[in-house]
């Protein structure tokens, strides 16, 4: 009932502005945001205490079918991944935030007025978290930011709506590796930041950029976890992230496929459907076989992760982190290879902007290219949880 309500929401309301929000300047529009809020989307993983909707022990379940949702509805995934982020972050900070700043910031997010995201990437890249550079200093029981974050999602959306990112930076030296690393919220409206918008091949809707930090103060008490345990702290959210993303990629699969099998049951070449050939209709019926595969697999990884939460016991977690990366390493691969075969059945057209593929190649690509983790990191993680240390190539 709760999948059916969302996509009723999302094809009514959200469907149809689809190549809007990705041609769109000035992003996603805000009635859509409002509109999702009040079927209290945003709150799915802020606890009902801090105005949010989640149902305790599911959390990440109904999450990740949300976000199946709104991205089977908004292909160029702008709105999936700004979606996301608020959810996948705030589960985070309601799990791991101070109640000072879980009553600050987490009721704002839930009626979608405040944008929450993440920043941990830098220009060295995002994959080796334990050689960030950004660090602070702690004074007066305040931290004091320096460096700079890329490749940041919203970093136009969280000036202008409120809000921020949480925020990966060294508090030791750099000998002390992910040991001397804090996590924390950092509003994005402090003084001392800057943003630099950068321009991505997709995901238009939603802004990507770089974020400077000069002698920015945040209080201590939007830390998020120990000081100097950052790491792990983040790799929990990073866990709970990469469900969502995978989400995301099979939204816009399963419609892609939804589209081609209309398509090639309606187009005739030499007198019969395409559907006929079996050139076409076995690839179909591959595409379809694997994404419920899939789709079956991470529901029981996102089951896995609020099981975990309830009961540490009951789930080891290193079976929850080679669950979550096996669905991250396939899911954006996949979702970009059903696509490509949507574009090649449609011919011709499915090269023009006359149907959705192509926005939805350019939104895929960035999950693709390694956002939340890329392919070989996902490899690393599982040959490290099913075959041990010794399979840790540094």
């Amino acid at each position: 009932m709760f999948k059916q309500s969302v996509r009723e929401f999302a094809e009514k309301n959200i469907a149809p502005r689809s190549r809007e929000i990705d041609r769109n300047a000035a992003g996603i529009p805000e009635e859509i945001i409002q509109g999702m809020a009040k079927l209290g989307l945003f709150g799915l993983t802020i606890p009902e205490k801090y105005g949010g909707s989640a149902i305790e022990g599911e959390e990440i379940v109904t999450a990740m079918l949300a976000v199946h949702e709104i991205a089977r509805a908004e292909l160029s995934m702008s709105l999936p991944v700004y979606y996301l982020l608020n959810l996948g972050w705030s589960y985070l900070v309601s799990r791991f935030g101070t109640e000072e700043l879980k009553k600050e910031i987490l009721p704002r997010v839930a009626t979608g007025e405040w944008f929450l995201g993440i920043a941990t990437t830098e220009s060295s890249g995002g994959s080796d978290l334990a050689r960030i550079k950004t660090n602070a200093a702690k004074r007066d029981r305040k931290y004091i930011l320096n460096g700079e974050k890329y490749f940041v999602s919203g970093v136009e959306e969280g000036p202008k709506r409120g809000g921020g990112h949480c925020t990966l930076f060294r508090t030791g030296t750099m000998e002390d590796g992910n040991r001397a690393l804090t996590f924390a919220y950092v509003p994005a409206q402090a003084r001392g930041i800057a943003m630099t918008p950068l321009h991505m091949m997709g995901r238009m809707g939603l802004s990507t950029g770089v974020i400077h930090y000069d002698g920015v103060e945040i209080p201590e008490h939007y830390r998020l976890g120990d000081e100097n345990k950052g790491f792990y702290t983040a790799m929990q959210g990073f866990n709970a992230a990469r469900v969502l993303v995978c989400a995301a990629c099979t939204g816009g699969a399963e419609r892609a496929l939804e589209l081609t099998r209309d398509y090639t049951t309606q187009r005739h070449l030499f007198g019969t459907p395409l559907a006929k050939f079996e050139g076409i209709s076995f690839e179909i019926a591959d595409d379809w076989a694997k994404l419920e595969m899939l789709k079956n697999t991470l529901l029981k990884t996102a089951w896995m992760i609020d099981r975990h939460h309830q009961d540490s016991n009951s789930i080891p977690r290193k079976d929850v982190n080679a669950y979550v990366a096996m669905c991250k390493m396939i899911a954006p691969h996949l979702g970009l290879e059903i696509t490509k075969h949507a574009i090649m059945h449609h011919g011709a057209l499915g090269y023009s902007d006359q149907v959705p593929f192509e926005m939805l190649m350019r939104g895929l690509m960035s999950y693709v290219a390694g956002a939340e983790g890329g392919t070989n990191v996902m490899k690393i993680i599982i040959a490290r949880e099913f075959i041990g240390d010794v399979a840790i190539p540094y």
